[in-house]
Parts: C-alpha cells; sequence; structure tokens
C-alpha cells in the first residue's frame, strides 16, 4: 500500500476552500469536523490516476462528494448521490482527461464557443444514473457566452461513461438538445 501524499487535514482544506468559495453564491455547504466521519482515503481512485481523498459535504438531500486527488492535490470532481459504500466498487471507462479531451471536441465540432474550466472539480460532476443515460454518467459544465435570448451562461454536457460519448446537453436556459443528432436530420 502506498503512502497518501496529502494528509486528511490537507485534504479538508482544500475542499473548505472550494466550499468557502462557492458559498458565496450558493445555498451554504458544510463539512462534518469530525474527520473519521467526513473524509477517507482511497489508495486507488475511478477516473484518476493515483489516490484520492473523499470528502463528504454535509447535505440535506442527497449524498455530495468532493474528490480531491492525491497526485495533483486538487478538488478534481464531485460525486452526486451516491452510497458512500459503493465508492469503492465503481470502476469507470473514463479518465478525467479523457472526459475534458471529448467535451473539447464537441464544444468545437458543434461551435458551442464554450470554456472548459479544467482546473476545477466545480465543472465536472459523477453520476450513478442520470436520465437517459445507461450507466454511469458525467456532466461537464461548460462556460459560454450569454445569448441576446435570455438563459444563463453555462451548459452542460451529459455524457455517457459507457460509451464514452455525450448524450445530450442543457442549453443556457436548461433545456436537453442534441447538437450531434440534429446534424444527422440535415
Amino acid at each position: 500500500m502506498s503512502n497518501p501524499k496529502f494528509s486528511a487535514l490537507q485534504a479538508l482544506n482544500v475542499a473548505q476552500e472550494y466550499i468557502n468559495k462557492r458559498n458565496n453564491n450558493y445555498n451554504q455547504w458544510t463539512i462534518d469536523n469530525d474527520t473519521n466521519k467526513s473524509v477517507q482515503y482511497y489508495e486507488n481512485f475511478f477516473a484518476l490516476t493515483g489516490g484520492a481523498w473523499v470528502v463528504e459535504v454535509d447535505f440535506k438531500d442527497f449524498e455530495e462528494f468532493l474528490v480531491i486527488s492525491d497526485e495533483e492535490k486538487v478538488f478534481s470532481f464531485s460525486i452526486l448521490g451516491i452510497d458512500r459504500n459503493k465508492l469503492p466498487k465503481i470502476y469507470t471507462q473514463l479518465t478525467i482527461d479523457r472526459l475534458l479531451q471529448i467535451s473539447r471536441i464537441y464544444n468545437d465540432e458543434y461551435h458551442l464557443e464554450g470554456v472548459i474550466n479544467s482546473i476545477s472539480g466545480e465543472s465536472i460532476a459523477f453520476y450513478e444514473k442520470f436520465e437517459g443515460v445507461e450507466g454511469y454518467s458525467w456532466i461537464i459544465d461548460i462556460k459560454v457566452p450569454p445569448s441576446p435570448f435570455g438563459g444563463g451562461d453555462m451548459i452542460s454536457l451529459v455524457l455517457s461513461d459507457e460509451k464514452a460519448c455525450v448524450e445530450y446537453m442543457f442549453d443556457p436556459s436548461g433545456y436537453p438538445v442534441t447538437p450531434h443528432l440534429e446534424d444527422e436530420d440535415d
């Protein structure tokens, strides 16, 4: 067994730094002060090279975890709605690097004019199940220029881990769209 490069306290600090920034704009999140409950190290963790610290966020509606890469010492992605006991049994096809590559290609191919924040795990979320996707799924948030027609400045790509492709996306107004299928109709 290899020794972690980070300590539990350092992983909690990375998670808390992210939460402090996030709490400025959204509902307040917290982390349980008991490190035995709130943070756990995994020697090998899906979608990452090397180990990861998983920090549980106190969230009322469902379980949410922040994954801190032990290799890179950064917040890599979040996990939503999965029981902690299932985490060691998850094996994905895609790595974070491959997810970002697929997202960039899709962004360019369909002229979405978006910017993917590959440094912050805030842009990447993992789900055990997501509507319209068989198997595991990933959501990649991409910042886009504001539309003159309203809506936000963010789109979300919904990727299938099994198929290694974008299944659909949510446009800035939150509507599901499929630019890759619309091209086939022409």
